[in-house]
């Protein structure tokens, strides 16, 4: 122990000032950069409690199908309505909404009260504000047992 010496304790330097100017233009990156998603509606299906419909068949329900497709924007660029399992050809809609709504009115009507099922076969590359904008348009018809799919290939 005779040729131990004890030093004073070593205090490190740091150079704050460097630091502080890189956090706030990484802060002042990120800040300009940022680009959040559009917002998304929300899903507003009916509640059977609160909304019953008489159901006067037992048998498997009827099903109509929307098949949507969408464009490299991302929006509804077809739309187009059939009876699943049917034999007729697809009614076209283009893209608009209202007019399937209209036709989606018209048919729940026709079914007198039998049970009526909704399919929309969504294109992947559709936002979901459309999806939800169907939706809306399939309850606003009447119809309460909606599913949306992804679209098959």
């Amino acid at each position: 122990m005779l040729g131990t010496r004890i030093s004073a304790p070593v205090n490190p330097e740091l150079p704050i000032t460097p630091m502080l100017d890189m956090s706030f233009q990484l802060l002042a990156f990120f800040i300009f950069t940022f680009r959040p998603a559009p917002v998304e509606g929300q899903f507003s299906l009916a509640n059977r409690a609160t909304n019953p419909q008489p159901v006067f068949n037992v048998g498997a329900p009827r099903t109509e199908k929307i098949i949507v497709r969408a464009d490299g924007s991302h929006a509804i660029t077809n739309l187009t309505l059939r009876e699943a399992d049917s034999i007729e050809p697809p009614k076209d809609f283009g893209a608009d909404v209202a007019a399937l709504r209209k036709e989606l009115k018209t048919r729940y009507d026709a079914a007198k009260g039998k049970p009526l099922k909704l399919t929309i076969e969504v294109d992947n590359g559709l936002l979901l504000g459309h999806v939800v904008r169907l939706l809306d348009a399939g309850v606003a018809a009447g119809f309460t047992d909606i599913a949306p799919v992804p679209l098959r290939k």
